[in-house]
């Protein structure tokens, strides 16, 4: 038959066997498990909050990246501005001595031709006193007259080639 004393002890020593278990072997065991569940969950944590903070610096940098080519486009249309101002201004410098230029030319070709026409006019006006002096001095003749206007002329178209060239 069965004996209940040695159930009953048996009974009574897995219950002893299982309280000394849970507290010292089972509770530590539970401590370090939830100990490390704590820190796992804490190093999830602080991942999620350095994720958060990399996307918000990733934000701020894309910001940044986007005002630097923004301000890159300013800074090449204002360089293109200003080139392009200094271009214009050179061209009407460049015009202004070209034109400058031209007028002091046109000026001296008109007194260029002042003074041949002063030249031509004296010489003419001295082959003019010549022949009036020839005239004078020789006998008045139609012959005479006639080989001094010849003369005249002649004088004339070689002072005025004479210009020319």
């Amino acid at each position: 038959m069965l004996r209940f004393d040695g159930f009953i002890f048996t009974l009574l020593n897995l219950i002893i066997l299982y309280a000394a278990m849970r507290h010292f072997l089972i509770g530590p065991i539970q401590n370090v498990l939830a100990a490390r569940k704590e820190m796992i969950d804490g190093q999830f944590a602080a991942a999620q909050s350095r994720e958060e903070e990399a996307m918000q610096l990733k934000q701020q940098y894309d910001g940044l990246l986007e005002n630097a080519k923004e301000e890159s486009m300013q800074i090449m249309e204002d360089s293109k501005a200003r080139a392009d101002q200094e271009y214009e201004i050179r061209v009407q410098k460049a015009e202004k001595q070209a034109n400058h230029i031209l007028e002091k030319a046109r000026k001296d070709v008109e007194t260029e031709r002042e003074k041949a026409m002063e030249n031509m006019q004296k010489q003419i006006a001295g082959v003019a006193m010549a022949a009036a002096g020839k005239i004078l001095m020789e006998q008045v003749d139609v012959q005479v007259d006639r080989s001094i206007y010849d003369q005249y002329i002649a004088g004339i178209g070689k002072s005025h080639e004479a210009d020319g060239n």
